[in-house]
């Protein structure tokens, strides 16, 4: 019997939130939840009296799609990626000769040339030529000489990254 009145609750709240969603609030109707003395929950369309309150519903917003190009069948596809680079220029307020994705890559590559060449100069400097000056927390000769091997390290690994920029931009520019 218990397990009847839960299945029976659970359509009736299902059946309900139809209804909801359905005309009611279309329409601009009144909903209520109301509550009876043993705490089961009712949704009405009118005031039911006591332990009845009205329900905030926020109206659905429906924003219509946009309307499809009339293009022929030829010309669909070409007029539609003409079209996308127009918006796209439009929206970022440029020509559409701006967005060359050659010079885009080129620029790119250029900066992180140019943060790669920063990079390498401060490990340099402090390198010193395989001489670094030992800092206050390498006490111990075995850490001084870790840090030499990982500057040397970094060092190269550097020098190979601005080698693959180098031949890149080479690349990209022919």
């Amino acid at each position: 019997m218990l397990m009847q009145s839960t299945v029976q609750r659970s359509l009736l709240t299902l059946g309900l939130g139809l209804f909801l969603f359905s005309g009611a609030q279309a329409k601009g109707s009144e909903m209520f939840v109301c509550t009876n003395s043993e705490g089961v929950r009712t949704y009405q369309n009118s005031d039911g009296g006591d332990g009845c309150v009205p329900l905030n519903l926020n109206p659905i917003t429906v924003v219509p799609a946009p309307k499809p190009s009339t293009n022929s069948g030829s010309q669909g596809s070409s007029s539609r990626n003409a079209g996308a680079a127009e918006s796209a220029a439009a929206y970022d307020n440029r020509s559409a000769g701006d967005f060359n994705a050659k010079d885009d890559r080129m620029k790119i590559l250029q900066e992180e040339l140019r943060i790669e060449e920063g990079k390498l100069k401060s490990l340099k400097d402090e390198y010193k030529n395989g001489q670094p000056d030992r800092l206050g927390s390498e006490r111990n000769y075995q850490k001084y000489l870790d840090r030499v091997a990982r500057l040397e390290q970094e060092i190269m690994v550097t020098n190979d990254s601005i080698e693959i920029l180098k031949s890149e931009l080479i690349r990209l520019s022919k």
